[in-house]
């Protein structure tokens, strides 16, 4: 997602400090050159993620989501007259260059550099320390800072690296060449790493009437390399006799020889064949096609005791319990135990759910869970990657369902799913109902769909509260997350929720409820055997009342009163989506 001037830029710099770290006796120092280049192309200031411990506030760029650039001076004064701003340089500044100002008020001015003066003199170049003035329409103040966000002398260098076709390294190759009357001319290379090439004219040497072949017309042509990785280091000569070969059939037995030392070069990192698959078409139309239903099943997905009593009470068929706390609260065996004798008593199904990450330090906890859920028999166990299937087919014997977060979008990956052992499978948000009817049809899994709920948009080992208003940086956290409620908004003033699990991953959900309620009744007849409402964002009240009303819709469809006279959308209120089901993601 970055233009190639980056590319080029960073891996460059790259490149030369592991050379010159390998070189050097250690401690080694990044050049300050490489420093200020890799903050000239792009930054928001710079991170070392999670390398050297869990970062605070310092992991996110909170105060600009594009390039921040180079400081490149202060305002010094603006000219109201003549529109021109003075600037007190803290480095170079170029033609073509483009500075951005932070202003105190409005945000920012932004100037591409056509033209500066410095002491009244027009330039092209002005250097660090250095007062320069030029075109500015909007105002600014003295001591604004101004930023360059695009060096124009340093993205022309970094086109060099790609605009020629030329390699930026060479390796050296060595060359015997061998001409005779009544033999094709011979050319045997081998490079600096020992990987040999062999080419030959299909022409036969024949005597020169004018100009017989001699060691600087083959080395003319055997050193043009072009854009190969090689640069001719040294050139053999043995010709015998005063021989003639056209120059075309030269250039072709170079070629020869240096495509074969390339290929022998590139072998070694040639990856083996996959193995044999069943053709994807074959295996297509091999999927037992579904049987329609004509009601399907309501799952409620819920993190307290409270919502599942609230849940059954209202009309569920299932629940899904556990995984991770929309609350930060811990969900203890105990309230596993409970929740599947409450679903048991009322006659009701009961999945329970792990976490959506699982860190290798978490592993051997997630195994006693597992073992937890094998002691307490659950209906089902909902996975949400391939190594907690994986975990749980070796741990329980108890059937599987694939989670949303498997982002399961053809029936391809329900095969393979079957393959790893899981018995049903919940679709994709993603999906559009027209992809859901088709994929339907080709499942040879039980499928669920997603109905109503703040769906979750992302899970972040990065918290966002914490880091402002915890005290992450000082070491510890205040776990403000579990004092009141926060949200993040966007640039069209959208309000996005935020909450934290009891593994301090923080969650982001969609600030609109996902409310497929008119349409909840055509999941049945395209095959969907389950549909679920997404209740961990909800007070035990808000469960009740949603699932409720699901309960009364797939039992009375159409029948039903709010399909009349607008009450369906009294009951869904403002603040609602219907996702990607009608208009997919693109």
């Amino acid at each position: 997602m970055k233009r190639p001037e980056y590319v080029a830029t960073v891996v460059d710099a790259y490149r030369r400090s592991v050379d010159s770290c390998l070189a050097a006796a250690l401690p080694y120092q990044v050049e300050m050159a490489d420093q200020k280049n890799l903050l000239q192309i792009f930054n928001r200031d710079f991170t070392a993620a999670y390398l050297t411990g869990k970062p605070s506030r310092e992991m996110m760029s909170d105060r600009r989501p594009n390039n921040r650039g180079v400081l490149a001076g202060r305002v010094v004064r603006y000219d109201m007259k003549t529109k021109q701003v003075t600037i007190k340089l803290a480095e170079e500044l170029n033609i073509n260059d483009i500075i951005d100002f932070w202003v105190k008020v409005g945000g920012r001015v932004t100037a591409t550099i056509s033209e500066m003066w410095v002491a009244g003199k027009k330039v092209s170049r002005a250097e660090g320390n250095q007062e320069v003035s030029f075109a500015l329409s909007t105002p600014v103040r003295d001591h604004d800072r101004a930023f360059k966000v695009f060096d124009a002398a340093m993205m022309d260098r970094a086109r060099a690296f790609f605009n020629t076709g030329a390699p930026v390294r060479r390796i050296d190759l060595a060359a015997r060449v061998e001409a005779a009357i009544g033999q094709p001319l011979r050319i045997a290379v081998m490079d600096a790493d020992g990987y040999k090439g062999y080419g030959e004219t299909d022409f036969i040497g024949e005597k020169a009437l004018k100009r017989p072949l001699n060691e600087d017309t083959v080395r003319k042509q055997v050193e043009r390399l072009g854009t190969t990785v090689y640069h001719l280091s040294e050139l053999t000569c043995d010709i015998k006799g005063e021989v003639m070969v056209p120059v075309s059939e030269i250039n072709e037995a170079r070629r020869k020889a240096v495509e074969m030392a390339m290929q022998a070069r590139l072998e070694p990192f040639a990856r083996p064949k996959l193995p044999a698959v069943v053709d994807v078409r074959q295996r297509y139309f091999s999927c037992p096609r579904r049987s329609v239903k004509t009601a399907a099943a309501l799952v409620v997905h819920v993190d307290t005791l409270a919502k599942v009593k609230a849940a059954l009470a209202a009309g569920a068929d299932r629940i899904l319990f556990g995984g991770e706390s929309y609350h930060h609260e811990n969900i203890t065996p105990a309230m596993y135990r409970e929740a599947g004798e409450l679903a048991k008593e009322a006659g009701k199904k009961i999945n329970f759910n792990t976490p959506r990450i699982v860190r290798q330090g978490q592993v051997e906890a997630f195994k006693r869970q597992l073992e937890m859920f094998a002691e307490l028999r659950p209906d089902q166990i909902n996975v949400h990657n391939i190594g907690e299937i994986a975990l749980a087919r070796e741990l329980t014997n108890i059937s599987l369902q694939a989670d949303f977060s498997l982002n399961i979008y053809n029936h391809l990956a329900l095969a393979f799913l079957q393959e790893c052992g899981v018995d049903t499978a919940v679709l994709s948000a993603e999906m559009t109902l027209a992809q859901v009817e088709q994929i339907a049809k080709l499942s040879p899994l039980p499928l669920e769909c997603i109905v109503h709920g703040n769906l979750e948009l992302m899970v972040s080992e990065y918290c966002a509260m914490g880091s402002f208003l915890g005290g992450l940086d000082k070491g510890g956290c205040t776990q403000p997350c579990t004092k009141q409620s926060y949200w993040l908004k966007d640039r069209k003033e959208e309000h996005f929720p935020l909450v934290t699990d009891q593994y301090c991953h923080m969650h982001v959900l969609n600030g609109k409820e996902l409310s497929m309620m008119p349409h909840v009744m055509k999941f049945a007849p395209m095959g969907i055997e389950r549909v679920r409402i997404e209740g961990k964002y909800m007070d035990a009240n808000q469960v009740r009342k949603t699932t409720k009303i699901y309960r009364e819709l797939l039992d009375l469809g159409g029948d039903h009163p709010l399909f009349r006279g607008g009450e369906m959308e009294k009951a869904e209120g403002g603040q609602i989506t219907r996702g990607h089901y009608f208009r997919g993601v693109l």
